[in-house]
């Protein structure tokens, strides 16, 4: 962890794409301070978006003290630029801590 989903009815290219995942690894890396083989990039293109944003963002991570604060909003303020960056567009994005204690994973 963290794990974060891009929803979005047509990615950007493949270079924008790779700018993308590059500068969201740097973030999960630097304010998260994540291990590199923990974190899990998703883009879900073909998403018809019904209401809302046409890009929506989905951001899980462990609950840890140093994930709180100044950290946690440079960390969002950077997938926001990205992100906006990458499509061209507003993203609407929701984070979600997860306690520890509920949460099971393998690798």
């Amino acid at each position: 962890m963290p794990v974060i989903k891009i929803f979005c009815a047509q990615g950007p290219d493949a270079d924008a794409c790779e700018r993308l995942a590059q500068t969201l690894r740097d973030l999960c890396i630097g304010p998260m301070g994540a291990q590199p083989n923990a974190i899990q990039l998703m883009l879900v293109p073909g998403v018809q978006m019904l209401d809302g944003a046409p890009v929506l963002v989905e951001a899980h991570y462990r609950d840890r003290p140093d994930r709180k604060g100044p950290a946690l909003a440079q960390f969002l303020q950077g997938v926001d630029q990205a992100v906006q960056l990458a499509f061209g567009q507003q993203p609407r994005i929701r984070s979600f801590a997860v306690e520890q204690s509920t949460l099971g994973a393998v690798r």
